[in-house]
């Protein structure tokens, strides 16, 4: 299976931190805030490549932090690749889901699923279990519970029907839901397929939650209803943000849940 990171942001929200790094790559105790994501990759069984989009940019700072992990992959059998999207602007960005679809158009459509995630956030409960379950066959969703509308309104709500996923909602007050969903979906091939259709359709490249949206319609999507526990996801896009997490994690543990506890999100 694969696993594509969407990396090419150029961070305006986290400048002037990202003047000369790119946004997944600043350091959040210690080491660049995707390598905390990695660190899951490599316990996914089924695993076979990483793909990392990158704006053009920064594609020097990513070939530069690449070589490390490769060594960690390799006897894993896992590759690491970097993809230059060509954009050198915010104005020319292609999407969350641009960049995607341009990923899909050059490493083919997996038969087997993948996951589509971006690379600013850090999860408190190991994901390798819900990796190591995914099968390929369906369309699968973090659905983390966010008691408070003001950090609501920074994600997707989803509208559920029991596990089932019936939308997403951008607007907080709209949703009868307190889930929201990060960019972090293990879809399966047919859902992969819907991306370049969605955008010929005119759909939003920009935003992966009006993609899931739309797939919802046609596709089965489930919700993996993790712990009423927070926070459960801490999303790195502002320096406050950035400043909250290390405070957070210098007084709390790293994880909060274990992955006997993961795993039974998913019975």
């Amino acid at each position: 299976m694969i696993a594509y990171l969407l990396c090419a942001g150029f961070g305006t929200r986290m400048r002037p931190l990202t003047t000369d790094t790119p946004k997944s790559l600043l350091s959040l105790n210690g080491r660049p805030i995707l390598d905390y994501l990695m660190d899951e990759l490599q316990d996914w069984q089924g695993l076979d490549a990483i793909h990392v989009v990158v704006n053009h940019r920064d594609a020097d700072a990513f070939r530069d932090w690449a070589p490390a992990w490769r060594s960690v992959l390799d006897p894993l059998n896992v590759s690491l690749t970097i993809h230059d999207d060509g954009v050198s602007t915010p104005d020319d960005q292609l999407g969350a889901v641009g960049d995607l679809h341009f990923l899909l158009e050059k490493t083919g459509l997996p038969d087997d699923g993948a996951l589509v995630s971006g690379g600013d956030s850090l999860y408190r409960f190991p994901l390798a279990p819900l990796l190591n379950a995914f099968t390929g066959t369906t369309n699968r969703v973090l659905a983390l519970h966010e008691p408070d509308p003001a950090q609501r309104k920074q994600s997707s709500t989803l509208q559920l029907r029991e596990e089932r996923v019936e939308g997403l909602v951008e607007h907080a007050n709209e949703a009868s839901s307190t889930r929201i969903c990060p960019s972090w979906y293990l879809l399966s091939p047919n859902a992969l397929a819907s991306v370049g259709p969605y955008l010929d359709r005119g759909g939003d490249p920009d935003t992966l939650g009006r993609f899931l949206d739309a797939l919802a319609q046609p596709q089965r999507v489930t919700a993996i209803r993790l712990p009423k526990q927070a926070p459960l996801r801490l999303h790195c896009n502002t320096p406050t943000d950035l400043e909250r997490t290390r405070r957070l994690l210098n007084r709390e543990p790293r994880l909060l849940l274990n992955a006997d506890q993961v795993r039974a999100c998913l019975n």
